[in-house]
């Protein structure tokens, strides 16, 4: 389990640094990730558990994906696997939900061959290579000052993934999960340029809750694959900063054309209490795409 900070700095957070904070207008809290909060009686824990294992199952089988045995039984060896963590953070990166939603998906995926575009920290590496032990892992992201975890196998670079030779990789047996914060349209675009099928996608908003995400990456994959709706384009503003994605535009009816199935996983809120995840799974066609109307 994680440790609690020493407490003396505990009493100067709170009686010094806090304070001070609050009046910049900012909050001061501990870098404790959420699963360091957990149930700990047998049945809170089993409700908790099994509440996440039908909702997975549910999505799974929405997604195309074949579980790798009792889906169940890898909640299980998740909820134990996840407070020896390496990597400590409360804000930005994936918590609990979003790490199990993955370690799920990667074990039904199964792929020898992974391709990470955005680490920041080095979390979802780590539950990549518990669900995968095997997989060879290509981590990308421009910034890699700030990893707590770095595996020992995986083949880092701060070039985007899109400019790397995948020609000795068997696209059929490979993922890619994007975290980035690039727009996904572009990101489907290029996958299925270099023959890959099978991706995720973190943070995949709906139009109208876009303005929660830090740094939007659209067109999303729910703006891509959702129903045609009115010519108005998207508007929103976050940090006091206005975006705009267009309702038609080529980057939006290409991606379009080029995904055969997605499905987004439910946020896993109301089983765990933790907070919510964005997991899309996405397989695209094969051949040459279709023209979306």
């Amino acid at each position: 389990m994680q440790q609690r900070p020493p407490v003396i700095l505990e009493r100067l957070r709170r009686r010094v640094l806090s304070p001070l904070f609050d009046r910049l207008g900012y909050d001061l809290v501990p870098a404790a990730s959420d699963w360091s909060h957990r149930p700990t009686s047998e049945r809170e824990v089993a409700t908790l558990l099994g509440s996440a294992a039908a909702i997975l199952e549910r999505d799974l089988s929405a997604a195309g994906l074949t579980p790798d045995g009792d889906v169940l039984e890898q909640v299980r060896t998740f909820w134990s696997l996840i407070p020896t963590a390496p990597v400590r953070q409360r804000r930005g990166g994936s918590g609990f939900n979003g790490a199990l939603q993955l370690y799920v998906a990667m074990r039904a995926l199964r792929p020898d061959f992974v391709i990470e575009s955005g680490v920041f920290r080095g979390l979802t590496t780590w539950v990549i290579r518990q669900a995968c032990p095997g997989a060879a892992i290509f981590c990308h992201d421009p910034d890699l000052s700030g990893l707590q975890y770095r595996d020992a196998r995986a083949r880092y670079s701060s070039a985007d993934w899109s400019s790397a030779d995948w020609s000795a990789v068997d696209p059929s047996r490979t993922v890619a999960f994007f975290d980035d914060h690039v727009a996904q349209g572009r990101r489907v675009v290029e996958a299925h340029a270099r023959g890959l099928t099978r991706l995720l996608f973190d943070d995949d908003a709906a139009a109208h809750r876009i303005h929660a995400h830090g740094g939007p990456a659209h067109p999303t994959i729910a703006m891509i694959t959702g129903p045609a709706g009115s010519p108005e384009p998207i508007r929103w503003t976050r940090n006091g900063r206005a975006f705009e994605q267009p309702a038609d535009d080529a980057l939006l009816r290409r991606a379009g054309g080029l995904i055969a199935r997605s499905h987004a996983f439910d946020d896993l809120h109301r089983a765990t209490g933790y907070s919510p995840a964005r997991l899309t799974s996405v397989t695209l066609r094969t051949g040459t795409p279709e023209v979306r109307s």
